[in-house]
């Protein structure tokens, strides 16, 4: 059945007819956050101007406590929280019309400035329009202003094939009331008084289902559409007309195209297979490629390896012999490598990431969280072209110089976490420090020059391990929405904008990691997927399995789920696939088993995961210690196995994707198969 759509869901959650502020039990937090007690009793007095009806003082309240406190952070419920600034512009959005004629005339000039100012610069670039259209949303939604910018916004989203930021975007300028408006002083923004036809905005809204091939999500959206406004007219796509018309038009146009061919993925042949050199750290180590173009790409910690993925053959170079020595396909490597003196807790991970003709690579220990005896943590990103450059270093950055004015630095360095998010103007990376207290950032650097844009603190949290042992782990940014997402596997999911580096919402959860004297997370790796405007978290410091509208921070469900989650492995044929010891399908608008009566995987460790599975042509491919199971993600029925160890005498192991093959990395060793479809 497809999910119900969201605004339905968040209508039936929420019921308080304003956003309220609460007092957080401080206690219960794993995470410190930058809180403002000051700004709380200050915006709590709000009511009291309402109640009286002193308007312009209330415009003035909240327009001055978003100034002075735009970082700080206020508790809208339990568990919830969002930045002084968001929580003005909630306020701001569910005033009475002669409130909001007071707000507005307080920062309707400085907001239409800053859309003329845009207006004005012919030929700006469109990452910089989409930081000034971002600007007026984010600092002035209830302006007159607000409802041009978010229109341009959903239009650049649409042009740019980001159809659930167009979304989110589009659906801000829906008229908002009864309800929904409840809904919205809770955080969800909506326009107050959008001047925007809403059939249009609706035809919009359903374009982007079209262009997105969801024929089901079309289907009801039309038949709504048609009770609504039947009789519209606007133009869609180009083309001029009654809406529904044009949109049926479209919609069959793309049912003519659509193959009705069933045909089933598998393994055609086994292609090559490399052992890389483990790095200079004792233990296990996780190594995972990351497949761009025609090249294999895959790091030990200590280098960076570049393979032909057809062939095996070393990239870039003259040697012809396939996979015999890895130390050929070596296109980066660091200068000086070391190995830590103290052990480490945990499991290391090296991954990568790619963003047009640039690799991104966390190179060093593994080390993120720091023994007090321990010397040797070093850890560095590096920026390569692998375009034209042929994997030449573009740039590098050592975590201890990122602020060398910190009197913590020598004592105290910053650690890179995972490798980093990346667009054409900036990378963005996860940071952790140990000493004298764990703290979390995110830091943005800009993409061409490795110049520090901004560095954010995320929060302060209780160290996992022991002070005479080091720590491992691998955080991951998830980038949509303007924003960038982290999941700190300790007690906290925090919305950073990309931008500013403005922290917009925090989700907190009781840790398993509290008051415990051994690390309370388990092993995997699980940053958030986003699908359709809302994330999906099952933080490695809990069982819980959350379900998050991503624009607000709003919870819409969350299970404790019996099997702990390793890996979130994303949305297919609109179930989420989650992996433990065994396979799981979830029901995006509940929670629960998409699968009621079957599982893939059982209680014989024979028949546990044994890697990270992978979605593949919409079904999953599930690694256990035999073979690779091919299943149905929206039945959960088996389709294929592949028997890896009796045929090819593999284990399974961690599954990468690359459309036209599949790389099972098994610590130190990748194995590549050709995929036929």
């Amino acid at each position: 059945m497809k999910p119900i759509p969201l605004l339905l869901i968040v209508l039936v959650l929420v019921a308080p007819a304003s956003a309220q502020l609460v007092v957080p039990d401080i206690s219960q937090e794993a995470m410190t956050l930058d809180l403002d007690s000051a700004a709380t009793k200050r915006l709590a007095s709000i009511e009291d101007f309402v109640a009286e009806k002193q308007w312009d003082a209330v415009a003035t309240l909240l327009r001055q406590t978003q100034s002075e406190k735009a970082d700080k952070l206020v508790a809208i419920a339990p568990g919830w929280y969002v930045s002084v600034a968001r929580f003005c512009q909630s306020q701001a959005t569910l005033l009475p019309k002669p409130g909001l004629i007071a707000y507005r005339r307080q920062v309707d000039a400085t907001a239409k400035k800053w859309f003329d100012d845009i207006q004005d610069q012919r030929g700006l670039e469109p990452s910089r329009q989409r930081a000034a259209w971002l600007r007026i949303v984010r600092q002035a939604f209830a302006s007159s202003s607000a409802d041009e910018a978010l229109a341009r916004l959903a239009e650049q989203s649409f042009e740019r094939a980001d159809y659930a930021a167009a979304r989110t975007y589009w659906e801000m300028l829906l008229p908002a009331s009864g309800p929904l408006r409840s809904a919205a002083g809770l955080g969800l923004l909506r326009h107050p008084d959008p001047n925007s036809d809403a059939a249009q905005i609706r035809a919009q809204l359903i374009l982007c289902s079209l262009f997105e091939k969801d024929p089901e999500r079309v289907s009801q959206e039309i038949a709504a559409f048609r009770r609504l406004h039947g009789n519209s007219a606007g133009r869609i796509a180009g083309r001029d007309g009654i809406l529904v018309d044009l949109l049926s038009s479209m919609i069959a146009d793309q049912e003519a195209g659509v193959s009705k061919a069933n045909e089933m993925t598998s393994l055609d042949r086994h292609i090559w297979t490399v052992e890389l050199p483990n790095g200079s750290e004792t233990g296990f180590a996780e190594m995972i490629p990351v497949v761009a173009g025609e090249t294999l790409f895959v790091s030990n910690g200590e280098s960076v390896f570049a393979f032909t993925a057809s062939s095996g053959q070393p990239k870039w170079s003259e040697t012809a012999e396939p996979a015999r020595d890895p130390q050929a396909s070596v296109i980066h490597a660091l200068a000086d490598p070391v190995a830590p003196k103290r052990p480490i807790d945990g499991h290391a991970r090296h991954s990568l990431s790619v963003y047009g003709d640039r690799l991104y690579a966390r190179l060093g220990t593994s080390i993120t969280g720091k023994a007090k005896q321990e010397t040797n943590a070093h850890s560095e990103l590096v920026g390569l072209d692998v375009g034209d450059g042929e994997g030449k270093l573009v740039w590098r950055i050592d975590a201890k110089e990122i602020d060398p004015q910190d009197p913590l630095s020598v004592a105290s360095p910053w650690c890179f976490e995972g490798p980093p998010a990346a667009d054409s103007q900036r990378v963005l990376v996860v940071l952790r420090r140990s000493l004298p207290q764990e703290q979390l950032n995110v830091a943005c650097f800009d993409a061409d020059t490795a110049r520090l844009i901004w560095n954010r603190k995320v929060g302060i949290t209780v160290a996992s391990t022991e002070e005479a042992v080091n720590s491992t782990s691998h955080l991951e940014l998830t980038v949509a929405e303007d924003t960038a997402f982290v999941s700190t596997d300790a007690g906290t999911i925090v919305a950073i904008d990309v931008h500013d580096g403005a922290i917009r919402w925090a989700r907190t959860y009781v840790s398993d990691a509290v008051n415990s004297s051994r690390d309370g997370r388990r092993e995997g790796h699980t940053p958030p997927i986003y699908h359709d405007g809302v994330l999906y978290v099952a933080p490695l410091d809990t069982d819980l399995l959350m379900a998050i509208h991503a624009e607000s921070g709003l919870l819409l469900w969350q299970h404790q789920w019996p099997d702990p989650i390793r890996y979130v492995l994303g949305v297919a044929k609109n179930t989420l696939i989650v992996q433990g010891r065994s396979l799981w399908g979830v029901t995006l608008t509940s929670g629960k088993s998409a699968w009621p009566h079957r599982r893939v995987g059982n209680e014989d460790p024979e028949g546990f995961s044994a890697g990270r599975g992978v979605l593949i042509h919409g079904d999953v491919c599930w690694p256990n210690r035999d073979e690779l199971v091919m299943v149905a993600s929206d039945s959960g029925q088996i389709l294929r196995r592949i028997a890896v160890r009796e045929s090819l005498g593999l284990s399974g192991g961690h599954l990468t994707n690359s459309g036209a093959s599949l790389t099972i990395s098994r610590g130190a060793q990748l194995s590549v198969f050709g995929l036929h479809h």
